[in-house]
């Protein structure tokens, strides 16, 4: 007598799939990797200036040079000698670019059985850990070099009384006052800050209505007024948002050391090694730099938020 019931489901066990003899194997549906632009990278957004280190893997720097001479101009009276203004040297730095990279194995027997391009996915995650890796290490070296803060008048918690535009206007007049030509332009936040930022009504209330400078949303960012507001994950213990000048904080030092690997040098760059004597391949992934922070004084931690 035939078998008048469906046969069970196909059932799964760690890396085992148990299939009833009468159904068809399932159909494999993997899950598409998730860009970079999506784990909400911002390093390149805060230190944009480039810097190709190519030949040496070192760069010479100054940091916070005054951009007006120390001393005050004087009332010239007929034939009297100008004064002279003692202009210190800029603090000199050095910094070198260092190799940060990812590895792993993979077997021909696996590639010949896979049924998806397993190699090219273990690249993209490869290429994910280090780029996400990179993106922590400049905001932790862009966080060291910060010391200028300003408090919020309330914490932000407190949706009654809490004002986070004007913590940030107010974080940003600090570096106004250096009257050293910084224009802060940029808001980064952890996702929690950036929530109540955004939902704050007083932050909707002032975005103008009309013009260039209409409120803008996105998943990611937020531009109000003039501010790039942008989300992190990324920020390092004790600081939750920052504002800053993203064309004068600094650069991002890159060095192209050859070897035939796919991608710009100034980016994320990976290969694929034959492994002939193991039957398999090596896939590796590596990105060759240095945050490069100039301007300290053209950022403010807000703090107590």
């Amino acid at each position: 007598m035939p078998n008048v019931y469906s046969p069970p489901a196909p059932t799964v066990s760690g890396d085992n799939i148990t299939v009833n003899r009468l159904v068809n194997s399932p159909v494999m549906l993997q899950r598409t990797l998730r860009t970079l632009t999506q784990m909400r990278l911002v390093g390149d957004k805060i230190l944009t200036g480039k810097v190709d280190l190519t030949g040496t893997g070192a760069v010479n720097y100054e940091v916070s040079e005054a951009i007006m001479a120390t001393s005050l101009a004087e009332r010239i009276d007929d034939l009297m000698e100008y004064p002279n203004s003692a202009e210190p040297s800029a603090v000199s730095q050095m910094a070198a670019a260092e190799n940060w990279g990812l590895a792993t194995m993979i077997s021909d027997k696996l590639v010949a059985r896979n049924r998806v391009d397993i190699v090219n996915r273990k690249l993209i995650k490869l290429a994910n850990r280090i780029a996400f890796g990179f993106d922590a290490l400049i905001l932790s070296a862009v966080a060291s070099a910060v010391t200028q803060t300003s408090a919020a008048a309330t914490a932000w918690s407190n949706t009654s009384t809490a004002d986070p535009f004007a913590d940030i206007t107010l974080a940003a007049s600090v570096s106004d006052s250096l009257n050293q030509g910084y224009e802060i332009d940029t808001v980064l936040a952890t996702p929690t800050r950036w929530a109540r930022l955004i939902a704050a009504a007083k932050v909707i209330e002032r975005a103008p209505r009309e013009g260039n400078d209409t409120l803008l949303l996105t998943g990611r960012l937020a531009r109000i007024a003039g501010l790039n507001v942008w989300k992190t994950t990324n920020m390092p213990a004790g600081v939750d948002v920052m504002v800053l000048d993203s064309r004068q904080l600094g650069s991002i030092g890159w060095e192209d050391q050859g070897g035939g690997y796919m991608g710009t040098a100034d980016g994320v760059q990976s290969k694929r090694i034959r492994l002939e004597e193991n039957d398999g391949w090596k896939i590796q992934g590596r990105r060759v730099g240095v945050p490069i922070v100039q301007e300290p004084g053209a950022a403010v931690k807000i703090t107590s938020t």
